[in-house]
């Protein structure tokens, strides 16, 4: 009994406290729970007889037990006010404000049900401009629940300008609050892709090709095992043939691990924002390991790798065909060659993808291209490059960072 006093005392605070709050709008009655009236109350709304200190709003919402002030309020409100029945826009975000011709956009539209019943099949729509992007159907959702809905804007198809976003709930039956079921997110600017940054994005994909092979580690294995597979053939051309044919089978396991990080990150659109900061992170790591900021003991593992490159090139390299399956294993043989290509992934777009694998690949292939024209000086070469591993080394580290920066200040941030 001391528990339904407590819950008396409470209801009848709160009640006192709605009545003096809201005054005239708000009209409070007491009936005596075993009076006429009270017993008519009891059949009418389904109280039992142990909940005497119910509270019935509107002749509709009835509330048991212990009444929370929060929740009567809201729905003394929602009377008053007419937001029964109330869904909102509660926000709209947008992964870029500012994106060139052919680029999408990640449009992240929040419902919410301000309301105070449950709400189903609501169409959210939004729009670019008059341009419907996309409409979703919202199959549930319960009073102060919020759910978030994606959408994707491809700009392949607009022209250069500024570009109105907004997104809107279709009205539930018997609303009246229309006020908050569009929401305007202002504008995105799309710009057209310049030459100038088409030339500087296949430079750089240039650049992570030619760094992808062009390693001193590589280069002196491959004197090992060029020096083992051509042995003292005296012809160039056949020399200059093997030494691209290794080549075109080493490229060709790069470009395969390319080819399918690529077409898993553009596949993943709503990651995107998550894969292109790990590749920042990716490139800022590996750009300062090449820099020499830190050592890792998996550095003297080549030279461990030679009794299986031995055998390997004694099994495959005796034909072409066995040096290009050489080249294309031997890829994933060299600890000391990191998946460069991965950092090329925020450049790559549909339009893109096939002109920067080129730009990678044609990259990729120049330090064959000099290996096999000076393969009768394969050790020569391999020595000079050595006394040049902290420069070259340095080098690719430093573009490694300055493009994961790059990413960060012009694109991340923005």
């Amino acid at each position: 009994m001391q528990e339904q006093h407590d819950i008396y005392v409470h209801n009848s605070q709160l009640i006192d406290s709605i009545e003096s709050d809201y005054k005239s709008n708000a009209s409070v009655k007491r009936i005596y729970f075993y009076s006429k009236e009270g017993i008519e109350k009891i059949s009418k709304y389904g109280i039992g007889l142990e909940d005497w200190n119910a509270i019935i709003i509107n002749g509709e919402r009835v509330i048991l037990g212990y009444a929370n002030e929060t929740y009567v309020r809201k729905v003394v409100e929602s009377y008053l006010y007419g937001s029964v029945h109330d869904i909102a826009i509660g926000k709209v975000t947008l992964s870029h404000t500012i994106v060139k011709i052919g680029e999408k956009i990640n449009i992240t539209v929040t419902v919410k049900n301000v309301g105070i019943e449950n709400e189903s099949f609501i169409k959210v729509s939004t729009y670019c401009n008059e341009s419907l992007v996309g409409a979703q159907l919202v199959t549930s959702i319960s009073p102060d629940q919020e759910l978030s809905l994606m959408f994707y804007w491809d700009t392949t198809n607009q022209t250069q300008g500024k570009y109105s976003i907004r997104s809107e709930a279709e009205p539930v039956t018997n609303e009246t609050n229309l006020v908050n079921n569009v929401y305007n997110d202002g504008l995105v600017e799309v710009t057209s892709s310049s030459s100038s940054n088409l030339v500087a994005m296949l430079t750089l994909a240039l650049s992570f090709g030619f760094f992808e092979t062009f390693s001193p580690c590589l280069i002196i294995l491959l004197s090992f095992l060029l020096s083992y597979t051509l042995g003292s053939t005296p012809f160039f051309k056949e020399s200059f043939l093997k030494v691209m044919t290794f080549g075109t089978g080493f490229l060709s396991a790069t470009l395969f691990l390319a080819i399918a990080f690529g077409l898993v990150f553009l596949s993943m659109p709503t990651l995107q924002y998550s894969l292109t900061w790990a590749v920042c992170i990716f490139a800022g790591v590996f750009g300062f390991y090449l820099l020499g900021a830190f050592k890792i003991q998996s550095e003297k593992m080549p030279l461990q790798l030679k009794p299986l490159i031995r055998k390997l090139a004694g099994k495959y390299g005796i034909t072409y065909v066995g040096l290009f399956l050489l080249g294309f294993i031997f890829y994933f043989l060299d600890p000391c060659i990191a998946p460069i290509f991965v950092s090329m992934l925020p450049l790559l777009s549909p339009e893109t993808l096939f002109f920067n694998l080129s730009m990678f690949c044609v990259g990729a292939v120049i330090p064959f291209i000099g290996i096999g024209i000076f393969a009768g000086s394969i050790s020569k070469l391999a020595r000079s490059t050595y006394r040049h591993r902290s420069k070259i080394r340095a080098a690719s580290g430093l573009i490694l960072i300055g493009y994961a920066l790059y990413l960060i200040i012009f694109h991340l941030l923005k």
